[in-house]
């Protein structure tokens, strides 16, 4: 969990990468005439709060189970604005080719496994949406910004594992194994990485100083 003081320098990124969504969203409002049909893959209600134009779409949420739970409370008007689902970002196969007009996935894609796993769920996202907008943290990044260390993303699992276990005391509460499974499971991604993944479609950084913060690609 992202600590107190750290939470509005998040958020003002966040605000000033979501005003490029809400320019597609404007655009895609406009020549439609009707809401935007949206899928929201590992959404949440706090991510569209900082979407001001989030009242012309209509959007479902695709979480495991457990995404659930932790849900940031919204008020039953806003809550009336999205669909909840709950799946797999691998497998969206409920649903026909180009079934959403957009498709978001904000800091998902580095979650969901091996890079057979990524690969998935990239041709999933890719295959439901006609639009697409896919947010990853870098790995040029010197901060991890899961664990909040420097560095120890740019090592491999079992010292990055040690170093996480040694110097985040606090989440040992996950045990060994949970921090491993963690560790596994969070995989900062290049811009090269991303291309791979959506060949073909656009790229581009958000800067920090001179430091790629996060990438993101559009269709």
């Amino acid at each position: 969990m992202l600590p107190r003081f750290l939470k509005p320098v998040s958020n003002w990124f966040r605000r000033r990468r979501n005003a490029k969504l809400a320019q597609l969203i404007d655009t895609l409002y406009d020549n439609a005439a009707r809401p935007v049909k949206i899928l929201d893959v590992g959404g949440s209600y706090n991510f569209w709060q900082s979407v001001a134009n989030r009242h012309k779409c209509a959007i479902t949420l695709i979480n495991l189970e457990e995404g659930y739970r932790n849900l940031d409370p919204v008020g039953a008007e806003e809550r009336d604005r999205y669909r909840l689902e709950v799946g797999d970002a691998r497998d969206l196969t409920r649903w026909q080719d180009r079934d959403f007009d957009l498709v978001t996935c904000n800091s998902v894609l580095e979650h969901v496994g091996t890079w057979a796993d990524m690969r998935k769920a990239a041709g999933e996202l890719r295959r439901v949406g006609v639009r697409g907008w896919v947010q990853v943290p870098a790995f040029g990044f010197p901060l991890e910004q899961h664990f909040l260390l420097p560095f120890v993303h740019w090592f491999s699992e079992p010292i990055t594992t040690w170093l996480v276990w040694h110097l985040r005391r606090d989440i040992r509460w996950y045990g060994w194994e949970g921090v491993r499974l963690n560790v596994t499971y969070t995989k900062p991604l290049s811009k090269g990485e991303l291309r791979r993944l959506f060949p073909g479609d656009r790229a581009w950084t958000e800067w920090f100083a001179i430091f790629p913060k996060s990438h993101v690609v559009e269709w």
